[in-house]
């Protein structure tokens, strides 16, 4: 009876609009051969390093917001006001970049898309720099953000595409990885020189990539759904290593590009089957969590954070090692996340995100009320530090390879787009109403907010995510595409990897 369950539900799925499931039940798996790693590894790298961008120009406020707020700046002093309206315009102009991101790449290409985005953080690095009216630094935000929300889109995006199953999750990772050494650049350049030239070198951290810009390959499978298959060759053997043999990769992406020419795409393909109703429910919840968590609170209010807890330990060094530590830990989840899995990853860190960010809100509690926190004047920079170890763990990282792997290639442009603008909407709106929400309520209750939030993430993972771990993009969508009850029945369904 199980089994006659078990094949009823399969031949259901299979008749999904996307019509992938059929030839994946029907014919046996071809096990490719996989090649060297180096060149996928350095691609991830050149493209990386616009993840880089993005995270410095997120975390830009956090040693710029002390001296904006000085009368001696070159504004005159911003207020409270002012100052929310730097940090939150950038995710604001990211959600504007993130948009139209997708189609854009569907249209030119994943790497012309990418160079595109230099444009934005360029432009806006020079206004800071040169200019110095308040409404153009509000824009120069903006469109830094611009940048940042197409790099977010496009870095998973490529990285999905060109590498191989067995290092897919190391390598999506890497978006979180470089994203974090962006933050910590910030942290220490901001922390050791003056206003000027802390943006100067931000400029200047875009001429490694225009210089490494011209060796990074294409992504073959969007040159093989644009016919380009000679290009498509090419591609694989700079990705795959020269000795890599392209003929059965090649076969398989074109019946993959021949069913999505049969199919229309975007988000009509995306909510129209059981698999992507799944998949983009996973990712927009884990955009909710990895936001309402508190991260971008953190990082764009770090040095002020310590300074209004008065912790022992100077809050511009404490702020480095909260970076520091967050580089490290998405290096260590980068490494681990192929062996360990995703599903895991993600439920121990909302668990000890509850814990790190109880333990701050009671610190404040006790300040609040009068206590003399003296003695445990540490305990800010230890809450905060375990919170970017575990954050860094599972939701840093985590939810970037996920949203790589969840969609086929007709709607992961407009899936992608679509969780990255409701990440960038909810950093504006952390951002924006944190300081407001620590005047109206106080820093505990704050706090106590976002480790509610964390536990709910905890719960949020084991219940509704899916294992991804070692499984080609086709496996899994077979995975989601068939019901819960269904999967547990099967009777071992071999992977690839």
């Amino acid at each position: 009876m199980e089994m006659q369950t078990v094949e009823k539900d399969m031949k259901e799925a299979s008749k999904e609009k996307n019509g992938l499931l059929e030839p994946m039940l029907t014919k046996p798996a071809v096990r490719l051969k996989e090649g060297q790693k180096i060149f996928q590894c350095l691609s991830t790298l050149i493209v990386g390093l616009m993840a880089m961008q993005s995270g410095m120009t997120l975390s830009w406020t956090s040693p710029t917001t002390p001296y904006l707020e000085l009368n001696t700046s070159f504004l005159g002093g911003l207020d409270g006001t002012q100052v929310s309206w730097v940090s939150s315009l950038m995710p604001l102009g990211a959600v504007v970049g993130a948009l139209p991101t997708g189609m854009i790449a569907d249209a030119i290409g994943r790497k012309s898309a990418l160079i595109l985005t230099t444009l934005p953080l360029l432009l806006s690095w020079l206004m800071i720099i040169l200019l110095s009216s308040l409404n153009t630094l509000y824009a120069a935000r903006f469109i830094g953000g611009i940048g940042s929300g197409a790099v977010c889109v496009l870095v998973p995006l490529y990285i999905g595409e060109v590498a191989e199953p067995s290092i897919r999750g190391a390598l999506g990772s890497c978006f979180a990885l470089l994203f974090s050494s962006g933050v910590v650049f910030i942290y220490i350049v901001g922390a050791y020189t003056n206003y000027v030239t802390l943006n100067i070198a931000c400029c200047g951290m875009l001429l490694p990539f225009f210089l490494s810009f011209y060796f990074l390959p294409e992504s073959p499978i969007w040159l093989v759904q644009n016919n380009r298959i000679k290009e498509a060759e090419e591609s694989l053997a700079v990705l795959r290593g020269r000795g890599y043999e392209p003929k059965w990769e090649i076969t398989m992406l074109q019946e993959e590009a021949d069913r999505v020419m049969r199919s229309r795409g975007g988000f009509r393909d995306l909510i129209g089957t059981r698999a992507g109703r799944k998949a983009i429910g996973t990712c927009l919840g884990l955009m909710w969590f990895q936001q309402m968590c508190g991260i971008d609170a953190v990082l764009f209010y770090t040095v002020k954070i310590f300074q209004e807890a008065q912790s022992s330990i100077d809050p511009f060094l404490a702020t480095i090692v909260i970076g520091l530590i967050e580089v490290v830990m998405a290096a260590v989840v980068a490494i681990t996340i192929d062996k360990f899995g995703r599903k895991p990853l993600l439920v121990l860190s909302g668990t000890a995100m509850t814990l790190c960010l109880g333990v701050l809100g009671y610190y404040f509690k006790l300040q609040t009320d009068g206590f003399d926190v003296r003695s445990i004047a540490w305990l800010p920079l230890t809450s905060l530090a375990l919170f970017n170890v575990v954050f860094s763990v599972g939701f840093g990282s985590v939810p970037f390879a996920v949203i790589s792997e969840l969609f086929p290639p007709e709607t992961k442009g407009v899936a992608i787009s679509m969780s990255i603008i409701v990440n960038w909407t909810l950093v504006f709106v952390v951002t924006k109403f944190y300081p407001p929400m620590i005047c109206l309520i106080g820093q505990a209750k704050t706090f106590w907010f976002f480790s509610s939030m964390a536990g709910a993430s905890a719960v949020f993972s084991f219940i509704f995510v899916p294992e991804t771990k070692g499984k080609t993009l086709q496996e899994i969508q077979t995975k989601l595409s068939i019901k819960r009850a269904s999967i547990k029945n099967v009777p071992n369904v071999e992977t690839t990897s």
